[in-house]
C-alpha cells in the first residue's frame, strides 16, 4: 500500500493526528487524515484495480481504514464481499476500523443469512475485535423483528473483558432498547450482562438524543 503513503502525507494535519492518537490505539502508525479525503481516496482506487491494493499489506491506520471503506463499499458480488471481510477482520485491532467497515458494509437479501452467521462466530471467538464487528454488525443490520431476539442472546451469552468489546456490546443494547424497549427491558432485568456493559448500556440510552425523558428516567431502574 506504499502507493498512497504520499497522498495520506500530503492530506495528513498534526492537530488531527494528535488527536486521533488519543482516541485509537491501533497498532499502526496514524498519520492524521480526515475522513473526507481518505472516502476521495477509496473513491479514487475503486475506480481502478482495488483488489490489488487489498492484497499489499497495511503500514498506517489510515490504510487500514481505506481497505475498510473498499470492502464495504466496492461494485462486486456479494459473496465476494462476504470472504473478503473473513480475511480482513482477524487483522482490526482498533475500533474504529471496526466500526467503518460495519457502518459502510453493503448487504443485500442473498448474503443476509451468511452474514448473521458470521456475526454469531465473530460473537463467540473470545477475541475483543471479532466480538466488537459481531456486536456492531448486528446494530447496523440486524436490528429487526426478525433478528430482535437473536441479536440479543448473543450479546447476553457471549462476554469479553476488553474495553472495546463491552462499549460496542453497549452501543448495541442500547439502540436495541430504543427501538424494542420491552424485548431489551425483559434483558436487562436478568442481570446477564454483567455490571459492566449493563451500566454502560444505560449510560448510553441516557445520553441518547433519540431516548425521551420518560425512556432516560426509566432505565436509570436498571443501573447494577
Amino acid at each position: 500500500m506504499t502507493r498512497i503513503l504520499g497522498m495520506l502525507h500530503d492530506g495528513s494535519d498534526d492537530g488531527y493526528r494528535e488527536f486521533n492518537s488519543t482516541i485509537i490505539k491501533s497498532g499502526k502508525p496514524i498519520v492524521g487524515v480526515r475522513m473526507p479525503e481518505l472516502r476521495r481516496i477509496s473513491s479514487e482506487l475503486m475506480k481502478g484495480d482495488w483488489r490489488s491494493y487489498l492484497s499489499e499489506e497495511a503500514s498506517v491506520l489510515e490504510e487500514d481504514l481505506i481497505a475498510a471503506l473498499i470492502i464495504a463499499n466496492a461494485e462486486m458480488p456479494q459473496e465476494e464481499r462476504l470472504a473478503l471481510t473473513k480475511e480482513f477482520v482477524p487483522s482490526i485491532d482498533n475500533w474504529a476500523v471496526c466500526d467503518m467497515l460495519c457502518g459502510d458494509w453493503k448487504i443485500s437479501p442473498e448474503i443476509r443469512s451468511e452474514l448473521w452467521d458470521f456475526c454469531g462466530e465473530m460473537m463467540s471467538s473470545g477475541e475483543e475485535f471479532k466480538m466488537r464487528f459481531g456486536a456492531v454488525m448486528m446494530l447496523t443490520k440486524f436490528l429487526d423483528d426478525d433478528h430482535i431476539d437473536g441479536v440479543l442472546r448473543r450479546l447476553s451469552a457471549f462476554s469479553n473483558d476488553g474495553y472495546y468489546y463491552k462499549m460496542g456490546a453497549a452501543w448495541a443494547l442500547s439502540y436495541c432498547y430504543l427501538k424494542y424497549q420491552e424485548k431489551t427491558e425483559g434483558l436487562l432485568r436478568t442481570g446477564r450482562l454483567g455490571k459492566e456493559v449493563q451500566n454502560l448500556t444505560v449510560r448510553k440510552i441516557r445520553e441518547s438524543r433519540r431516548a425521551d425523558a420518560e425512556m432516560r428516567e426509566r432505565v436509570k431502574a436498571f443501573r447494577l
